[in-house]
């Protein structure tokens, strides 16, 4: 029978792996501690782990969990939302309510790898057209966008390091534009370029540690803001690597 303790940690857990801010995880972990039935609760997280204490009555139950896989699965933070509400009201127990967080622990991705394939093919075309580019840009952004996705699902299932599966994908943007260059002069290949990489930008990533930084949650802040700084580092290096390659063979940019 889990306790109130194991209760709160695993819904900070979800949220944390799912892509949620540091200081949801707190607020959330406490509220449904004092929903519970604790008289007092000390939460402490970071992107890589959470640290907790429950005063339950004479009991005080102290739980650590280490973070060892990070994605974004929005669906699950809102599904452990919903849970803690319902906590808080009183609708579920402590015992139903972790039945429900092990329920959305066993959700599988929310949608399937075609949907996903086909999100990244429109969303760089619709950011090369906002930047102005023609249509042939436009097809072209999206086409390669596709093709930066598949390379990504690839790169994932194989579990390659996320810094190298980025700066892979940056290369093969990089390198599809180059050929695509060669045979359709009309392009506008820094436009294609920045569209199909921007489905790679880590955006989240920046937005959560702004909000953390906003909430004075600083270290979860300089962590969230070193990892994106990451990512946009190893986009770079897989397009310069490339386009610098093409400049040592001979080549001239378009």
């Amino acid at each position: 029978m889990a306790d109130v303790a194991d209760l709160v940690l695993l819904a900070g857990q979800l949220i944390l792996e799912n892509g949620g801010e540091t200081f949801r995880v707190e607020e959330t972990m406490v509220r449904m501690a004092l929903a519970g039935g604790a008289q007092k609760a000390d939460v402490f997280a970071i992107p890589q782990g959470i640290f907790c204490t429950i005063n339950e009555g004479t009991l005080t139950h102290t739980r650590v969990v280490r973070i060892h896989h990070r994605g974004f699965n929005l669906a699950k933070v809102l599904e452990v939302n919903r849970i803690s509400r319902q906590l808080s009201a009183k609708i579920l127990t402590v015992g139903t309510a972790y039945e429900e967080l092990l329920k959305v622990d066993r959700l599988p991705r929310r949608y399937p790898a075609w949907i996903r394939l086909l999100a990244g093919a429109i969303g760089s075309a619709a950011f090369s057209y906002l930047l102005g580019a023609h249509m042939d840009t436009v097809f072209v952004a999206g086409t390669t966008g596709l093709l930066v996705m598949f390379v990504m699902e690839f790169l994932q299932q194989k579990e390659i390091l996320n810094f190298v599966s980025v700066a892979l994908a940056g290369a093969t943007t990089a390198l599809t534009n180059l050929v695509i260059k060669q045979f359709w002069p009309g392009v506008q290949f820094d436009m294609a370029v920045i569209g199909s990489i921007m489905v790679l930008a880590p955006g989240l990533a920046i937005t959560n540690s702004v909000r953390d930084a906003l909430f004075e949650d600083l270290i979860s802040a300089s962590i969230r803001g070193v990892e994106a700084f990451g990512v946009a580092l190893s986009i770079a290096s897989g397009v310069g690597s490339v386009l610098t390659l093409y400049l040592w063979i001979g080549g001239t940019l378009p």
